[in-house]
Order: structure tokens, then sequence, then C-alpha cells
């Protein structure tokens, strides 16, 4: 099919991209100018703005606007828009997003084919399902017959709604997220596939009967990775995983598959089997965590360079703080001289130190405004050791090529202990944030990071061992300890 808006045979394709991963168990609510500029990740931007923003980034869109920059294929780009995860989305703010997408989208029909990058987790204050709602929407727009084709978060929790209204949707491969681009350029291929006349599949939708905390969801560590490759070297038929997002108490939460074929039987089939080795590897999913002070003495013991502590409970990809003091108190406590934790999301010590300059003595607290019950402010005095304007371009695997901007940043110590203050929230996977203030990671004795799996993207070559520990945090690991009340599903059982 070709469009007819101009009288030629060019093909048109919309695209368009709303991102959120929703923590229903983060108190307050994400708003709409939550959306304009996350840290770590492109601004918000508009129609062709979109190309010059997201260029040379780690985002589908940027994969699928590579692929259709090697056609004759005219792209027609909406919106693109994401925000870190926290609370649930004012509902308001959703439904303004995905009005502009549907009314940019009519202002420019006719188009021969629709794609999507959302995140597939997302809950507003009135619908545990917005992905769902949105796609919806839009094929309602476009009607039946209008190829969608849909790219995903691994830790999407995938509905029976989105299903029924994408043609085909593609979720990352792996955890951490290091083919994002990727993914996204495969959906633009197999968009153009079905634009170019390829037949719809039919597909065989089933859902997991547990929930996996995100420590268990790496795809480079046992039982993931091998269910995954099963999956894949199944022929015949295309399959997709989603490993779900467990802090979100909605229905539809947990690991979810959709099988694509050429005819229902052969889906259904699939999807049953893949199904059945998905439940009976329930019990090799495990999190294996320790203390704080247990994880820093280990590290101290070691005795090898670059040990990394993830604080996997205050992850900002999940919807933690970024400021809990946890395992910054038993690193000072310890005394572990030389050893950096990335970062402490505090814009309060971060202007104060920038303010007072390289070498200046400062008696103020740091972290530990968000919530008590994660950990109290560590008081000084604390020496600035270097600071920084927080600009600076992402190297690392998922933030690759991405104009970061922070705010003012600075590196603070206290009994050797090191520290990045900042005035804004992002995940501990971009080596650029260390560079910025003049460390190498590979330098470090002890590297400390605020993140649940995604650091492994950035250090996990590097590091001599890797230490996962539970200090208190809004990204639980325990996932019984969660007062579930919509969930269809139960925690995963060892």
């Amino acid at each position: 099919m070709a469009s007819s808006r101009t009288g030629t045979c060019v093909m048109r394709i919309a695209l368009a991209g709303l991102q959120h991963e929703t923590n229903t168990f983060a108190p307050g609510l994400t708003e709409a100018e939550d959306f304009l500029a996350p840290g770590g990740w492109p601004k918000q931007s508009r129609g062709d703005e979109i190309r010059t923003v997201l260029a040379g980034t780690s985002v589908p869109m940027a994969g699928a606007l590579r692929v259709l920059n090697e056609t004759d294929v005219t792209a027609i780009p909406l919106l693109w828009t994401m925000a870190l995860p926290s609370g649930r989305v004012r509902h308001a703010a959703f439904e303004a997003l995905a009005d502009e997408i549907a009314g940019r989208l009519q202002d420019q029909l006719p188009v021969d084919g629709l794609f999507l990058e959302l995140h597939g987790a997302m809950a507003t204050t009135e619908d545990d399902d917005a992905e769902g709602a949105l796609l919806e929407k839009l094929r309602a727009l476009v009607g039946p017959d209008l190829p969608i084709v849909v790219a995903l978060d691994l830790h999407t929790n995938l509905s029976a709604r989105m299903v029924a209204a994408a043609d085909q949707m593609f979720a990352y491969l792996t955890y951490p997220h290091v083919d994002m681009a990727d993914t996204g350029a495969r959906a633009m291929q197999r968009l153009l596939e079905f634009v170019q006349g390829a037949p719809r599949p039919a597909k065989a939708f089933r859902q997991m009967p547990y929930l996996l905390p995100l420590v268990a969801q790496g795809t480079g560590s046992s039982p993931v990775d091998g269910l995954y490759r099963t999956a894949a070297a199944r022929s015949g038929v295309d399959t997709m995983i989603t490993l779900g997002f467990p802090l979100a108490d909605v229905p539809d939460a947990g690991p979810a598959l959709v099988v694509y074929a050429e005819n229902q039987d052969v889906a259904g089939a699939a999807a049953d089997e893949t199904l059945q080795q998905w439940t009976q590897a329930e019990p090799h999913f495990q999190a294996r965590l320790c203390t704080a002070a247990q994880g820093v003495a280990q590290a101290m013991q070691s005795g090898k360079p670059l040990v990394v502590i993830a604080d996997v409970q205050d992850n900002p990809g999940g919807g933690g703080s970024n400021d809990t003091t946890g395992l910054l108190r038993a690193l000072i406590e310890a005394k572990a001289d030389g050893a950096l934790m990335v970062h402490i999301a505090d814009g309060e010590a971060a202007k104060a130190a920038v303010d007072a300059g390289v070498g200046a003595v400062l008696d103020i607290d740091v972290g530990g405004r968000t919530d008590p019950r994660t950990g109290a402010p560590v008081p000084g005095p604390w020496r600035v050791a270097a600071v920084g304007d927080g600009r600076f371009t992402g190297v690392g695997p998922m933030y690759a090529g991405a104009a970061i901007e922070m705010g003012p940043v600075a590196l603070l110590e206290q009994a050797g202990v090191r520290v990045i203050v900042a005035g804004r929230r992002m995940q501990a996977s971009e080596p650029a944030l260390i560079h910025h203030l003049g460390l190498d990671p590979a330098e470090l004795p002890i590297l400390c990071v605020k993140s649940s799996v995604h650091f492994r993207g950035a250090y996990e070559k590097m590091a001599s061992q890797i230490i996962l520990v539970a200090a208190p945090g809004r990204v639980t690991m325990d996932l019984a300890s969660l007062n579930y009340s919509r969930s269809r599903r139960r925690p995963a059982r060892a």
C-alpha cells in the first residue's frame, strides 16, 4: 500500500515514542513536566526535531530512524518523550500526551504504517494499562488494516489489550538493555515488510504465574539466558518474551510471552510449550543479597582491583529516590578508603559544593532527603574534591551519544570515602559521569552504584567482583514484603 497524500507512490511511516515505567509503590505522582528532560535521556521533542535530538543515541526510535534512512520511505516523526521511573502518572498528563500523538497522526494521514516506542509498564491514576489504552486509541484512529508495530522494554507488563491492538511487538532481548536501538531497528524492518504486503501473523499470548525481582531478570544469568536461547532456537515462529516490572501493583504485572506464527495452531502450541518451560524454571530464579555492611567488608577483604557493590534497592531506573544512605553510611563506618559512590541525588549539597569550590570543607548533610524510612542524611564535614557543570555525552552502552545534563555535580570526600552528588536522578550505568569529575572507574578499589542490573553493561567486564547489597530503598527485591492488592500473580518461589 502507498500513501496518496501527495499523489506519489512514496511510502510514509509515522513514528512516536512515549515511555514511563511506573512504580506504584513509590510515593507521589509523575507529572507532565517530568517528561520534558529526564536525567540521562534525550529531551522531549517533536516533528523533525526528533531526528536531531535522537541522532546517535541508543533509544529504539534512533534504531528505527536508522533503518528508514537507508530506504526511500518518508519518515514522519510525531512526538518522542520519556520520564524516569517513578509513581503513577497523573492521568491528565498521560491523556495530553496520548491526545497529542493521536492529533499529530491524524494531521499526517494517510500513512502506510505506524511505529511506536513504548515502555509497556506505565500506569496512570485512572488506568493500570496506559499502553493498552494508547494502542486502542491509535488503532481506532487508523482502522484495522494499517500495520502497527511496537518496540517495548523487556520489563513490559504485557496485556491482552496491547497484543490485540498491535500487529507485532518486539521487546529488548537484553538486561542490561544494550540492544534498545537494535530492537527499534528490528521492529521497523518488520513494519516495512508488512507495508510491502507480508501477511500479518497469528498471535498466542500467555502470562507466567509469578513475579520476578529485578536482580533475577538479568539475561546474562541462569535460568533466563537458557530460556531465551531455547525460545530463539524454535523454528517457524517469532517469540517475544517480557519479564515484567514487579513493582507495579497492576493486574498484568509479571513475565509474559507472545508467539507469532503463520497460523493459530502453530502459535498456540509453541506458546504452551514455552509457558511450560518458564513455569518449570520458577524455583531456579534467585536473588542473593547481603547487607550493606557485609558487602563493604567483602569488598575491603577482596584485595583485588575494582570491586563493584550494587545498591540494588535504590535504583532510580526502577523508581528509587537515588538518595538513600544505607550503603554510604556503611562505607564511612568501615573507612573504605578510596571507595566511590555514584551517585546521591541531592541538589542542595551539589550546589553548596560547587559554590564553595574545590578544597572547601562543608558541614552539610548529604542524601536522605526524600524518605526518612530509607536512611537519614549523612552529616559532614565533607571536603569538596572536584566540581563540574554536569554536562557531558554518554559513553556507556545505554546512554551512548546522549547529551546528558545533570545540573551542578560535585565529588565529596569524608573518611577516605568519596561520593558524587548531583541535582538529578540517573541510573549509575554511565562512566562519563565519573570521567566528568576526573576519575577513571577502572582504577578505583571499590565502586558503589545505585542500580539493580543495568550497571553490568558498563562495569561487569572491568570488575574483579560484583556484590549485591540490600540497603533500604523503594526498589525492593523481597517482593513478598509488598502489599499487592491488584496483581493477579504472586512472587516467584525459590
